[in-house]
């Protein structure tokens, strides 16, 4: 298998876990803050990490790997305080 679908896999990954911390926090099972916490510190690791991983590991002339990584790092920093913003207010 070639790194470059294994990166992608890895980010696939990250978005799974995202949608997992979702479902938790939205079905507020028991233990549903460490599962949701772990579930969001996975999606940050593999999707941000994923992103920066392969802006290394494949850079291009004009820099859109990094520009991509960046923007990636912002929208899951936005996901994440959205996500934690609903689990203290709770679900409508």
């Amino acid at each position: 298998m070639s790194p470059f679908v294994r990166l992608q896999m890895m980010l696939l990954l990250g978005n799974v876990a995202f949608i997992g911390a979702w479902a938790v926090a939205l079905s507020r099972p028991a233990g549903w803050q460490w599962i949701g916490i772990l579930l969001l510190a996975f999606f940050v690791a593999l999707r941000v990490g994923g992103t920066w991983l392969r802006a290394r590991k494949f850079p291009d002339d004009t820099g859109r790997s990094r520009k991509a990584a960046q923007l990636s790092t912002v929208i899951a920093l936005l996901a994440v305080a959205l996500w934690v913003y609903t689990a203290l207010r709770g679900p409508a």
